[in-house]
């Protein structure tokens, strides 16, 4: 899209994967459509593209670039609450094609479980490190080494530098949400992070079972 072409060369960004050439869409303009070259010359039908080959290096460009800009025009709280939002929407969809082809997840532990692996395969590259519960029965998702923070180990004041964190990790914030929500799991999830430990953080989940167990007895 014209967005995605808009970044100045001297942003400490990512690049993205670049596209073919002029060159390269010429010479295979005589192939059927969805077709490719095998070994001996002949076409044969290439397999359709999956929500898989979407380039990690963009969705995180994407991310960096909407909370640049929301930031600069509304604030960071009200930032945080766009990103979480256009997350959610993005979590929804994710979680609904990577698992399209398996078993329905009825169980809430195992939701837990494929987020933080298949989910987090997908858009980290790695597994979070860990998951477990806390006293008050909320799942903590811990990642020692979050790559869309890695950007943010240096420089900068500690609060200024701790409020970028956070508003880096609402769109994952929403995404988590939006995908455990796909799963059948209504909750809320907030992040912390501490600056003297980035890029590690941790995602709290807390079901809204809980929130309202805990509202009755209050």
């Amino acid at each position: 899209s014209s967005h995605l072409g808009s970044r100045s060369s001297s942003s400490p960004l990512p690049r993205t994967e670049s596209l073919p050439s002029a060159a390269r869409l010429s010479a295979s303009s005589s192939r059927p459509s969805g077709a490719m070259a095998d070994g001996h010359g002949q076409w044969k039908r290439r397999a359709e593209p999956t929500v898989m080959e979407v380039p990690e290096t963009t969705l995180l460009y994407v991310a960096l670039e909407m909370a640049r800009d929301l930031r600069g025009r509304h604030g960071a709280d009200a930032a945080m609450v766009q990103l979480q939002s256009v997350g959610f929407s993005t979590g929804v969809r994710l979680i609904t094609r990577l698992t399209s082809t398996r078993f329905p997840i009825t169980q809430e532990r195992s939701a837990m479980k494929y987020v933080c692996k298949d989910l987090w395969v997908f858009l980290f590259r790695k597994s979070a490190d860990r998951l477990q519960t806390d006293r008050r029965g909320n799942y903590i998702i811990q990642d020692k080494s979050f790559r869309w923070l890695e950007k943010l180990t240096g420089g900068g004041r500690d609060s200024e530098v701790h409020e970028v964190a956070l508003l880096h990790l609402a769109f994952p914030c929403g995404i988590i949400r939006g995908a455990l929500s796909a799963l059948g799991v209504d909750c809320t999830v907030a992040a912390d992070v501490q600056v003297s430990s980035l890029p590690s953080c941790t995602f709290t989940v807390t079901f809204k079972s809980l929130e309202e167990e805990r509202a009755a007895t209050a």
